[in-house]
């Protein structure tokens, strides 16, 4: 599937709600209100990284295209893919029944996406990705994002060391495995 092109959420929001039919469908599919969902589509607040995860689970949308509008919109469905992609984050389970539970407190109260804090993790990620002359995509890679992400400070602004070493072995485990297999 081709990427999907929305530069803010809010557009994101706005194209999902065009895919399932309303704000008030979504709101109900994921457990939260109307009017936070009318919110992010109106680009008055954004949601909190639990919300980010609860919705690219439930709708079956990839986490990455929804907090940055990168890659395409689909997960891949195999189930590995829909692990991987989310192990990092906790959120609600995916609901298929018609009244869902309502989406736990601790959930709601999350701090939300710093979106500086986000943008320095994926130019950090695409960056060290491009160093190493590595065909893996950042869309199929958001475990490491999401750990780039753990390791910045408030709008990306300091990183741990030590951390960051830990990242690059990783990073370079990852890199091997996808030569060797290639």
């Amino acid at each position: 599937m081709a990427p999907q092109t929305a530069e803010t959420f809010a557009e994101r929001i706005k194209l999902l709600i065009q895919r399932v039919g309303s704000a008030t469908e979504i709101a109900r599919m994921c457990g939260f209100s109307e009017g936070v969902v009318r919110s992010w589509r109106d680009g008055n607040t954004d949601p909190s990284r639990a919300r980010c995860v609860t919705l690219a689970k439930t709708l079956g949308i990839s986490l990455v295209w929804l907090v940055a509008g990168e890659g395409t919109l689909q997960v891949d469905p195999t189930p590995t893919g829909m692990d991987e992609q989310y192990s990092s984050e906790e959120a609600a389970p995916h609901r298929h029944h018609a009244h869902p539970a309502p989406v736990h407190h601790h959930l709601a109260a999350a701090a939300t996406v710093d979106a500086q804090r986000l943008d320095t993790a994926v130019r950090m990620l695409q960056s060290e990705l491009s160093l190493a002359d590595s065909r893996l995509s950042l869309s199929d890679n958001t475990d490491l994002l999401s750990q780039l992400y753990e390791m910045l400070g408030p709008g990306g602004s300091h990183v741990d060391p030590l951390a960051m070493v830990t990242f690059n072995q990783r990073l370079a485990e990852r890199i091997r495995q996808q030569r060797n297999t290639a």
